[in-house]
């Protein structure tokens, strides 16, 4: 738990550094984002969820987001199998407390109970990351943001948050690899003109503004191509 506190603080303040090299007012950063505490009662919650139940509840999911929770690329929604635990039930408890606007999701998130959420985000938790993702060219560009960032405008690199290899982190980061390209870039373009705002101390807003629509979209097919193989 330690080291996680430590690595969420080194995320925060390069965050930080990317405003205040953006000239963007520390003002941002009056409140979070999100009603979800990480207190021993949330972790426990998820620890301890009952990942058979979630697979029930999660046949309701399966019309939109596919079964086992890899989405069609035919469609604009997000693969959720393979994500970590707490990404998804943050994003499930955000719909429900109205932090994160869907009509759908918002509807269906006041169904659930936090047991149901983390049953189910559990659940998703154990399914293998989507198909990796090929045809698309991987560019140079994308692989130097998502491994290196861009110092000359002060973005750090993905992999800070979202792993070396896009496999999302403990506690709240989701999982990149495999992720359906069209929903990625959909995301981002949500993050960065500010319409979806749940996203702790603003960081993806932050990240999102300074990067051009070319190159979200190339990290899209970069990220979408380190699914499994």
């Amino acid at each position: 738990m330690k080291n996680t506190m430590l690595k969420t603080m080194k995320n925060t303040c390069t965050v930080v550094t990317v405003v205040l090299g953006l000239g963007i007012s520390s003002s941002a950063f009056a409140a979070a984002s999100s009603q979800v505490v990480w207190d021993k009662a949330t972790r426990d919650l998820i620890k301890f969820a009952d990942s058979e139940k979630g697979k029930q509840t999660a046949e309701v999911c399966s019309s939109c987001h596919g079964k086992d929770g890899t989405a069609t690329l035919a469609e604009n929604f997000p693969s959720l199998s393979g994500q970590p635990a707490g990404a998804t039930y943050k994003q499930l408890m955000d719909y429900k407390d109205n932090t994160r606007g869907h009509g759908i999701m918002q509807n269906f998130a006041t169904t659930l109970s936090r047991q149901d959420m983390a049953n189910l985000a559990v659940y998703y938790s154990q399914q293998s990351l989507p198909t990796a993702k090929t045809g698309k060219t991987v560019t140079e560009t994308a692989i130097r943001l998502a491994r290196k960032g861009d110092g000359d405008r002060l973005l750090p690199p993905c992999a800070t948050c979202h792993g070396d290899k896009g496999e999302g982190a403990t506690v709240d980061v989701p999982a990149l690899a495999g992720q359906n390209p069209s929903y990625f870039v959909t995301i981002m373009r949500t993050f960065k003109s500010g319409t979806r705002a749940n996203d702790i101390y603003n960081r993806m807003r932050i990240i999102a503004s300074a990067l051009s629509d070319q190159e979200i979209n190339e990290l899209a097919d970069y990220y979408a191509s380190l699914g499994t193989k």
